[in-house]
């Protein structure tokens, strides 16, 4: 009994003295070391480059392409810009004495690696005032087609199947489905309301190259005089800073 008390006596007093050991020691902490504070900025500047045209059925900013259309201007450049628009050619027809509705060619452009491809026409804009005011994009075809003295009397074009495309990630505006152009008079192509719009759009003229083919379209009257010739037309595209 007596080694038995002993033992335990001896236990306790072993797991007292390793709980004095094992006993939470309370850290010492330094002193605190003061706070500092910097700064973080951007600033923003108007960008006043140009914004290159690109595929409007695989739009990519880094694979500009290159018109091969001859004719046209030099592309927009500033914050709010008409990077490009199609030429419409309707080609080469044969005079009639009926009513007859004609086609324009669709547009051609060298890709970004020179493969060379046929596109519906388009018109591209870019938007990249930082403000989101929105913009209005009309066009107005200036006089009726002639040829020297003479007019091509009651030729209307149409343009069908307006599509939006982007290569960003902004509200998209709005696109006329149809325009009929009337000599002297703007037609509505593309609204941005607020906050829509922002970056590079591109309306094209049906969705894809064989759609793009019945898209924009002349009527031209049986009656109407048709002199042997070249009639032309100039379409004025207007850009406005703000919402119709």
């Amino acid at each position: 009994m007596k080694k038995t008390i002993k033992y335990t006596t001896l236990t306790m007093a072993t797991l007292l003295a390793a709980g004095a050991l094992i006993s939470p020691i309370n850290p010492v902490h330094a002193a605190d070391g003061g706070t500092a504070h910097s700064t973080g900025s951007i600033k923003y500047v108007t960008d006043n480059s140009t914004t290159d045209p690109i595929d409007p059925t695989n739009p990519d900013p880094d694979k500009p392409v290159t018109p091969t259309d001859p004719g046209h201007e030099n592309p927009g450049a500033g914050p709010l810009s008409i990077d490009y628009v199609s030429n419409i050619n309707f080609g080469e027809q044969k005079t009639t004495g009926t009513d007859a509705t004609y086609y324009a060619n669709l547009d051609k452009i060298n890709e970004s690696d020179g493969t060379a491809s046929e596109v519906p026409n388009f018109v591209q804009v870019t938007d990249k005032r930082g403000s989101n005011a929105g913009w209005h994009l009309s066009v107005t075809e200036d006089t009726q087609f002639k040829n020297g003295n003479d007019t091509l009397d009651g030729a209307l074009i149409t343009m069908k199947n307006g599509t939006l495309s982007t290569p960003n990630d902004g509200e998209a505006p709005a696109a006329s489905t149809e325009i009929k152009l009337v000599p002297g008079t703007a037609s509505d192509v593309v609204d941005a309301a607020t906050d829509k719009g922002t970056g590079t759009w591109l309306d094209r003229f049906g969705n894809d190259a064989t759609d793009g083919k019945q898209s924009i379209s002349m009527f031209v009257p049986g009656k109407t005089k048709k002199v042997q010739g070249e009639y032309k037309t100039t379409l004025t595209w207007t850009l406005t800073d703000s919402p119709a």
